[in-house]
């Protein structure tokens, strides 16, 4: 069984020992703690988050990180201050775990590190959750590029069917330093694997929110995460024309811009779906460039791209027909608990939005059962192939017994 606890409270090991008392007095009789699933926000200090659990759970392995906000079957909230457990029992053994904690020598051969070690602990068709520290340095954010840590992953992975799941973890909007919780202790600057007991099954779906308004546009100037020139033209000139407003206004702009650059998958002018798009956010501009900075750095000069427009209405219709369809499809019977990773930018306070849309996740799964959700800087899912990082959506997994 999976018991789920959250607390609200400012004092950091009071609010690991309330989220962890919570979720302890859910447990049946002769029931035992087996491992822990915790996020907590960036204002609390995660090493005394820790103690607070362990005090009432015992010296047990607890695997997580950094968050922006939680969501559980309850209540929702992204002060940096709340804290969320899913305490798995002994009907569940302790996950096997590989991490590394040297991203700053660079993510591929960190992937690369992880993906080896997983290769000789898993077999086909297992599921493995992948947490990172999203952030390298600040201020200015810099970032870790999520794209080029799965490339390192499946350089390393040979066995194809391992379901991957993640997040390149925050510690709030503002990419406060971030931490990943390792089995014992506090790290940074890392990335941790954790290989799911057998007997949890994945029914995972993707939800998204952006609609393309331009035609489609050839990348052709890129570096990295820099974008230079689309139909060489100046990226800044671009953007500024599908929006309407002068490039200095939008290199001047103290806010994330309001749209994400799109690449479609499959037949290019076929009717549009959202579930063929991998979408980047765009979240800088530098005015003496005509650049911007994009989330990841997976796309490429010659690629083609389109304008994307973050659609708060489709974003909340996305939510709800997708939660509706996911929990239709799973066998609610042996359902043992959902996770959802949804980006910190799709909350209302961030986006805009008049309806929070990890509520209707929220409210649509209800009591039915144990939900944990956290707010993340990048979510990592399976998609048109291989588990890729995301922008801008909202990943809900729920998983069965067996």
């Amino acid at each position: 069984m999976t018991y789920i606890g959250i607390s609200h409270d400012t004092d950091s090991e009071k609010a690991g020992r309330e989220a962890a008392r919570l979720a302890k007095n859910q447990f049946k009789k002769k029931e035992a703690v087996s491992w822990v699933l915790a996020f907590c926000g960036g204002r609390h200090e995660p090493d005394s988050v820790l103690a607070g659990i362990r005090s009432e759970l015992g010296d047990v392995a607890i695997y997580g990180g950094a968050t922006a906000g939680i969501v559980t079957n309850e209540t929702l909230g992204y002060t940096g201050y709340e804290c969320g457990l899913a305490v798995f029992s002994s009907a569940y053994p302790a996950p096997d775990v590989v991490v590394n904690n040297d991203l700053k020598a660079g993510e591929f051969d960190a992937g690369k590190e992880i993906g080896q070690a997983l290769d000789g602990i898993t077999n086909e068709g297992d599921t493995v959750l992948i947490f990172y520290t999203n952030l390298r340095s600040t201020p200015p954010p810099v970032l870790y590029t999520g794209s080029t840590l799965m490339d390192g992953v499946y350089a390393g992975l040979k066995k194809r069917t391992v379901n991957i799941i993640g997040s390149g973890l925050v510690g709030d909007f503002s990419f406060s330093p971030s931490f990943v919780f390792d089995g014992c202790s506090t790290v940074e600057h890392s990335v941790i694997g954790i290989v799911l007991p057998r007997d949890l099954t994945p029914h995972t779906t993707i939800m998204h929110g952006c609609r393309p308004i331009s035609s489609f546009k050839e990348i052709t100037r890129i570096d990295g995460p820099i974008l230079y020139e689309l139909d060489g033209c100046p990226a800044t000139d671009v953007f500024s024309e599908m929006l309407g407003i002068e490039s200095k206004e939008l290199c001047n702009s103290k806010v994330p811009f309001i749209v994400t650059l799109g690449k479609k998958y499959g037949e290019p002018y076929s009717p549009f779906n959202e579930q063929m798009y991998v979408n980047r956010l765009v979240i800088d501009a530098n005015p003496e460039e005509g650049s911007v900075t994009i989330f990841e750095a997976d796309f490429q000069q010659g690629d083609m791209v389109q304008v994307m427009s973050r659609d708060n209405q489709l974003m909340v219709e996305s939510v709800d027909k997708g939660t509706t369809e996911l929990l239709e499809t799973v066998d609610m019977g042996n359902a043992e608990f959902a996770l959802y990773i949804d980006c910190a930018g799709r909350a209302s306070a961030f986006s805009g939005s008049e309806i929070e849309e990890a509520d209707v996740v929220r409210k649509t799964i209800g009591k039915s059962i144990p939900f944990l959700g956290f707010y993340s800087g990048v979510e990592i899912a399976p998609l048109l192939g291989r588990s890729r990082p995301l922008d801008w959506t909202g990943v809900l997994t729920v998983f069965t017994n067996g």
